[in-house]
């Protein structure tokens, strides 16, 4: 045995993946082709503001383009049940990882881990995320669902969907939800100290891009209606004012939230903590929002479930990210945004009360 199988061993058997590799080469099930966003000039103006808190690591002004929605058939991987990446070959497939930047962060990638092999036999897929979408609504919503979409409509054959044996319930609820309707997929948890060598899998591709909340039409509304009908959404007009707290929080707040509540009360807001809510309730109340004021949080993250909303985004003046305008975007939402101070280590910032009660009137109007 030559001494790079003997290394290749040993580093396998500690579960250590030094060496990345991607689908690039393999034949994908393409269900609907990448296409270019296109921004109006205002919208432009806020990508760049946006991407020169970045320094322009990620510029979605010049171009954006919305990915792929492909599957690729594989066989005989291994599926890391701390991370939901895939390895063949000894290799982590980068693409299982979202995307570069997310490979070298990922548990699955030259960190060695203690992890239980099993084999497993029949046709397999997955879309968990991990660390990312562990308890994370923002990412669960936008990462991971979406990847179902063109699973449910390409494959037709019984497939066991792997999800990882502590997704919280609300996941576990919601992925229930979108698939309720396909009784060929069925749950199978997996511990994240094992990995499955499976026989056949077939890959899913990740639907939004780096930073952005921007989903396809018919993904949206697919998993939009999904959800609604899961939750028994009732179809109440929208009529809410609402602006999403972050005090409770221990990042992203606003400073000075008193006085903005206080001003904001005398035009109908109502305050809402999400944390105190369960996620059905989140999610009819945002079905009836039709103003949402909200500093950039993963509070933000409900717009999806919105039938019809205008929004305003509070962001600190040096970093303003771009998820929930993107979603906006996608969801055809007017979007509007109001910058504040510069954030402190806490990432907190101050608003100028006067701005953000100026664009609610002209929402209002």
């Amino acid at each position: 045995m030559s001494l790079r199988k003997i290394v290749y061993q040993f580093l396998s058997w500690i579960n250590y993946y030094y060496f990345p590799t991607s689908l690039a080469p393999e034949s994908k099930d393409v269900y609907l082709e990448r296409y270019k966003v296109n921004f109006t000039p205002e919208e432009i103006e806020f990508l760049k503001k946006s991407a020169a808190t970045f320094n322009y690591a990620t510029d979605y002004a010049d171009v954006y383009w919305q990915k792929a929605l492909y599957t690729v058939k594989l066989s005989q991987v291994t599926l890391l049940g701390n991370s939901g990446a895939l390895v063949k070959q000894e290799k982590v497939i980068s693409d299982s990882t979202f995307d570069q930047v997310r490979l070298c962060l990922s548990p699955a990638y030259r960190s060695p881990a203690f992890m239980r092999k099993r084999r497993k036999t029949g046709l397999y897929t997955s879309i968990f995320h991990l660390p990312w979408a562990q308890t994370s609504n923002y990412h669960w919503f936008y990462d991971c669902l979406p990847r179902l979409y063109p699973l449910l409509q390409q494959v037709k054959d019984p497939i066991q969907l792997i999800v990882n044996k502590d997704i919280p319930a609300f996941q576990l609820q919601t992925l229930q939800f979108v698939i309720k309707d396909y009784p060929h997929f069925s749950i199978t948890f997996q511990s994240k100290n094992e990995k499955w060598e499976l026989e056949h899998y077939i890959f899913p591709g990740f639907t939004t891009n780096h930073i952005s909340g921007y989903l396809p039409a018919e993904v949206a509304h697919f998993l939009r209606n999904k959800i609604w009908q899961g939750y028994q959404v009732q179809a109440l007009p929208a009529k809410n004012r609402i602006y999403i707290s972050r005090s409770k929080a221990r990042k992203r707040r606003v400073i000075n939230e008193a006085e903005l509540i206080k001003a904001l009360i005398p035009y109908n807001f109502q305050v809402i903590y999400a944390e105190d809510l369960t996620y059905a309730q989140q999610v009819q109340i945002f079905y009836q929002a039709a103003i949402v004021v909200a500093p950039h949080g993963a509070g933000l993250t409900n717009l999806l479930f919105s039938e019809q909303c205008s929004v305003m985004e509070l962001h600190p003046v040096n970093i303003i990210k771009p998820h929930y305008f993107l979603a906006a975007k996608a969801l055809n939402f007017n979007y509007d945004y109001v910058l504040g101070s510069n954030a402190d280590n806490n990432l907190d910032f101050e608003v100028r009360v006067e701005q953000v009660l100026a664009v609610v009137s002209k929402k209002l109007n």
